[in-house]
């Protein structure tokens, strides 16, 4: 090993390439509801759509001073994508940890993704409730309208959960006429999917829509290579970062055009909505959602080859029952929800890797319940939405020996009970030159660590915290069609029991070492305070949209974790202690960046004809670090885990507006830091960049018969978004979709 020092090989070129790509994503992206085939050449601009997240009432979008990415059908429908987290990675600037097993998380502006638990700094909605599941990769996109990803704290509106933003899934809600579209694909490693929606009146009062979906991948996916871009960014190896100050190179080459066992997935989901107007001012809608992947199969790192996998079943179901009531001045919304998602895990094979009768060895049990009432009073050209939420949330999990029997949990069993009162306005001045949204929320979090069988590691108990979440936003028009915009906005969130009181211990290695994790009791919650502000563009008969914001936030107690290398320890089996990593409060997190993207449409100088835009955009994140103060007097400043320094996506897309679309688009994700655990020192470890590139074509003959082709990472590039866990190389679909 050697000391650290930057790699000086090809560093030209690199800088040169980072450039480039710099200038090009933080130009910015289109929103992709602006490729949309809309008769009119003024609406396929999209500079009016209507948006909910950002004041939990229906808003035009241009009216809206936070920063909102809204991904749109026709989006999802050209985006190559195995499940809804490639969907949103490759549509909205944003970090994702994304494994080849049907696990996925989001973070958004310089907030580390999270894969699980009750404690996300980023809110996953479906409508504007809890979606039922804190794995992005399980969310449903057969019955999705259009995605909307608010960025920057939400707290004021939505709670805890929400600090670095929401992303909220938006239903299909059908009126009038029946409609109906359905799908087949075949493409890559014998991947079958299947599909459809329906929805409209069935009779003068009473509507609905239908969704199911079906995927199948029937033989492991093969890895891509040495493609274009690694190439170009000289990204072929990782640096590994030591306590003692010593740094290592390996290479990032490994499984390069090799199948990847253990990565055959399946999965089925479905939804219904009834909706039934019960009188002019009144109806109520009632929706139920499924999501099963049966014996999903999950390879371990790549490092370890196909030692060790395992499998799971995941099984999730959702239920909401709401009524609305428009008056004159207030429109009325009450709503009742419930969840439930079980992850069973099983182990197929014994500590040395041989064979054995599959048992479940590991189930997680997540479930949510709450109520939600709100009253949107409009008072002339003003606004003002109050409301009150009422969440429980459970977290359950078990151990289990291969004979059946109970063993240790690694995490207590808890609970999250939120109540939350709020008030948001939408207040217009000089002729909606001037919007201001004030809004502000006080919670009573109760957070309960219950008692846990066969664990006692930790003390039980409750604690009830309030929190008062202020927010402020403002627009005003500079000029017809260019804004300034800004917003302030407190957020918070608790630590989760495995932060608290969890423990972990990896498996012996051939010396007899392991490296243990373990929760800390002292934790602190954790809060933050967010500015931003820039300015944004945007006029229909132009053509062209743009917006550049700059984000500062500054959190207080920010949980992440300390690694240190004991000497000398021993565990009570007598193995040796390598590495011991706890959870602390950092003393000071600072985050610092800027979004920015922009998109030209050349279909505007024919009169709307056809649709040819160019769009890009990202996130460029200046500072995301946390700084510890330790116990010997000396202060630790470390980047925030997997959290990139740039990303973004770039492209172009073509609609003919006689049935010929097309689109290409690339995706960029930069350099991330995270702990390389496959090294029992577990030492930082440095990513390299990575881009690829998608393909995507149809052509409708009669308004109704869609034949499309789609290209997955078509520079064929061997990249992950966890390392060790790599994603498909280049593979291909082919679509045939009738609508009626």
């Amino acid at each position: 090993m050697k000391k650290r020092s930057l790699p000086q090989r090809n560093r030209a070129r690199r800088i040169e390439i980072r450039l480039v790509l710099g200038t090009v994503l933080l130009a910015g992206t289109v929103r992709g509801a602006q490729a949309q085939a809309l008769t009119d050449s003024l609406q396929r601009q999209n500079l009016n759509e209507v948006v909910v997240t950002a004041s939990r009432a229906a808003t035009p979008r241009n009216q809206v001073p936070q920063q909102i990415q809204v991904i749109s059908q026709k989006d999802i429908q050209q985006t190559p994508a195995a499940e809804f987290t490639d969907v949103l990675k490759k549509n909205a600037s944003v970090d994702i940890v994304q494994y080849p097993g049907l696990l996925a998380g989001v973070g958004i502006r310089g907030f580390r993704p999270q894969t699980g638990g009750l404690n996300l700094r980023t809110l996953l909605l479906v409508d504007g409730r809890p979606a039922g599941t804190s794995n992005l990769a399980t969310l449903d996109l057969g019955g999705v309208e259009r995605v909307e990803v608010l960025k920057g704290p939400a707290s004021a509106l939505y709670g805890p959960q929400a600090m670095g933003g929401v992303v909220n899934v938006i239903t299909r809600q059908s009126r009038g006429a029946i409609r109906s579209s359905i799908f087949a694909e075949y493409g890559s490693y014998q991947t079958v999917k299947f599909g459809g929606a329906t929805g409209g009146n069935l009779t003068k009062k009473l509507d609905f829509d239908l969704s199911a979906g079906f995927f199948n991948r029937d033989r492991d996916y093969k890895l891509g290579g040495n493609g274009i871009f690694r190439r170009a960014l000289d990204a072929g190896s990782a640096t590994q970062y030591f306590a003692d100050g010593t740094t290592k190179t390996v290479a990032d080459t490994r499984g390069d055009n090799q199948r990847r066992d253990y990565t055959k997935l399946k999965y089925y989901s479905g939804a219904l909505r009834l909706g039934y107007q019960l009188s002019e001012k009144w109806r109520v809608d009632v929706r139920g959602e499924l999501f099963r992947a049966p014996t999903v199969q999950s390879p371990n790192d790549i490092f370890y080859g196909n030692l060790s996998p395992s499998s799971k079943d995941i099984e999730r179901g959702n239920l909401d029952l709401s009524a609305t009531g428009n008056y004159a001045n207030h429109q009325l919304f009450v709503r009742g929800y419930t969840s439930k998602e079980t992850n069973n895990n099983n182990t197929l094979s014994d500590f040395n890797d041989n064979p054995i009768p599959v048992y479940r060895s590991y189930q997680s049990q997540y479930l949510w319940k709450g109520l939600q009432a709100k009253d949107v009073i409009t008072l002339g050209r003003q606004r003002i939405t109050v409301g009150i939420d009422h969440n429980e949330a459970t977290s359950n999990a078990q151990v289990f020996n291969p004979n059946g029997s109970n063993g240790t949990p690694y995490s207590p069993n808890y609970e999250l009970n939120t109540t939350g009162i709020y008030a948001q306005g939408q207040l217009n001045f000089l002729a909606d030159k001037l919007i201001v949204t004030p809004g502000v929320r006080y919670d009573f979090i109760t957070y309960n660590v219950k008692q846990t069988d066969l664990l006692t590691t930790f003390t039980p108990g409750k604690k009830t915290n309030p929190f008062f979440s202020p927010s402020l936003g403002a627009q005003f028009a500079l000029t017809d069609g260019l804004r300034v915009h800004a917003t302030v906005g407190r957020g918070y969130v608790t630590p989760d029991a495995y932060n608290v009181a969890g423990f972990s211990q990896t498996a012996p290695n051939a010396t007899r070492q392991v490296a243990i994790t373990q929760g800390n009791a002292d934790l602190k919650n954790e809060s933050s305070v967010t500015y931003d502000a820039g300015l944004r563009f945007g006029k229909a008969t132009s053509g062209f949209s743009a917006d550049a914001t700059f984000f500062s936030t500054r959190v207080t107690n920010r949980i992440t974790t300390r690694t240190a290398n004991p000497v000398g320890e021993t565990t009570a089996e007598g193995y040796a202690v390598r590495s011991r990593t706890t959870y602390v409060n950092a003393n000071d997190s600072q985050i610092r960046g800027l979004e920015a993207e922009a998109g030209y449409d050349f279909g505007t100088i024919t009169g709307g004809r056809y649709l040819l835009r160019v769009f890009a955009g990202g996130t460029s994140i200046f500072k995301a670090q946390d700084v510890t103060n330790n116990v010997n007097g000396t202060r630790t400043v470390r980047d925030v885990f997997n959290v990139a320094k740039l990303n973004g996506n770039l492209g172009v897309a073509f609609d003919s507006y006689q049935g010929i679309t097309a689109r290409l688009a690339g995706h960029y994700v930069g350099r991330r830091r995270d702990t390389d655990f496959t090294d029992l020192a577990s030492p930082q470890v440095l990513y390299p960049e990575y881009m690829t590139v998608d393909f995507s074509a149809g052509y409708t003959v009669a308004k109704k018969h869609t034949f499309s082709l789609l290209v997955n990472n078509l520079t064929n590039e061997n990249y992950y978004e966890k390392r060790g866990y790599n994603m498909p190389g280049r593979n291909f679909a082919g679509r045939y979709t009738i609508a009626f």
